[in-house]
């Protein structure tokens, strides 16, 4: 680890995503360049796409000069997004930490405004202003505040609603949440929904995907995997049954529900067979049809995970459960490509 604690550390988790890297990581730098102040924190989370060579031979100057930090670890067989932040968060050094998705740019003097804004007023979190999703996982937070609320959720696996879950709990924690304005601070690489999944589990051991229409906000969605396993979701989009208010069925204690896409009920687990995987079947009097277009298997797969894990939010906030509560970010990392010295997360 680092001696000297920085004032503000930038986290980046990639995961095979090296050509948003190669656009997003040395502007970043560049751009907010203040090596006695500010860390970068790249976490390789066991990637297979050259990431680690790109860096050694392109990036290293700026890791001699300490303004990046590369780890790399090579356990995770697939992307956790809570698990990866909490690891590159840990093995940062500075009194701040920030996410910085690797598709994101920083913009010119974002750092600077950070540490103003911070030396400015106490019990805050910075976001960004909602407007643009490419660059809702931008969190500042004191370290301190990180560690009260035992990190980002890893009961929370897969894509969507992990970033709310953390806002959530900073501000019960007693942070006030503050959004920065300037469009500068807003650029991203644009890229689909199949980018920001492409290494989650679902997406990539699934097999084949179903779906079946329910009524006009209403569908059933079947996945089947590689391991011979079967997930049944029925997604309701509630920003359409609320259009009618007969039809609202409003949690008081989680008001957001009323603008998402949630689950109906639990998911329902199963198996399926060779045999018995034909391109189109019956269930209930309703047919399943398979979604083959790659496209729309990524966005109902991003609707999936964002309802699964605001489910599993919210059943937490009613049993009041502890978040990690075995700890977070664990695992073992190579710091700076020095493999005689593992570090041990535990």
């Amino acid at each position: 680890m680092n001696t000297i604690i920085k004032k503000i550390a930038f986290c980046i988790t990639c995961m095979n995503r090296l050509h948003h890297l190669q656009q997003t990581l040395e502007k970043n730098i560049q751009d907010n360049y203040l090596p006695k102040e500010v860390e970068f924190v790249l976490l390789d989370y066991n990637s297979h796409d050259g990431l680690g060579e790109w860096v050694y031979n392109n990036m290293k100057k700026y890791i001699d000069k300490g303004i990046l930090v590369y780890c790399k670890t090579t356990e995770p067989p697939h992307y956790l997004r809570s698990h990866s932040r909490n690891m590159a968060f840990r093995l940062a050094n500075a009194d701040i930490l920030c996410n910085l998705d690797a598709d994101n740019f920083l913009g010119k003097g974002f750092a600077s405004f950070m540490l103003e804004e911070f030396s400015k007023h106490d019990n805050i979190f910075y976001t960004n202003n909602y407007s643009l999703n490419d660059t809702y996982g931008r969190v500042c937070v004191r370290t301190g505040d990180f560690i009260s609320v035992r990190g980002y959720n890893e009961a929370l696996k897969g894509y969507g609603y992990e970033d709310n879950d953390f806002q959530n709990r900073l501000i019960r924690h007693g942070l006030k949440p503050v959004s920065f304005h300037n469009p500068e601070f807003y650029r991203y690489v644009l890229h689909a929904d199949e980018d920001r999944i492409s290494e989650e589990y679902r997406l990539k051991n699934l097999h084949k995907m179903y779906i079946t229409y329910i009524n006009p906000y209403t569908s059933g969605i079947l996945l089947s995997y590689k391991d011979y396993t079967t997930e049944l979701c029925t997604l309701v989009d509630n920003s359409q049954i609320n259009i009618f208010p007969e039809n609202s069925n409003n949690d008081t204690l989680f008001p957001d529900a009323e603008r998402r896409v949630v689950l109906q009920e639990e998911i329902l687990n199963g198996t399926w067979s060779e045999d018995n995987d034909a391109m189109s079947f019956q269930e209930n009097d309703r047919t399943f049809y398979r979604v083959d277009d790659h496209e729309l298997k990524a966005k109902l797969i991003v609707l999936i995970t964002s309802a699964i894990n605001y489910h599993e939010a919210c059943k937490q906030i009613k049993e009041q459960s502890v978040i990690n509560p075995d700890g977070f970010g664990k695992g073992s990392v190579f710091k700076n490509f020095d493999l005689s010295k593992e570090i041990i997360l535990s």
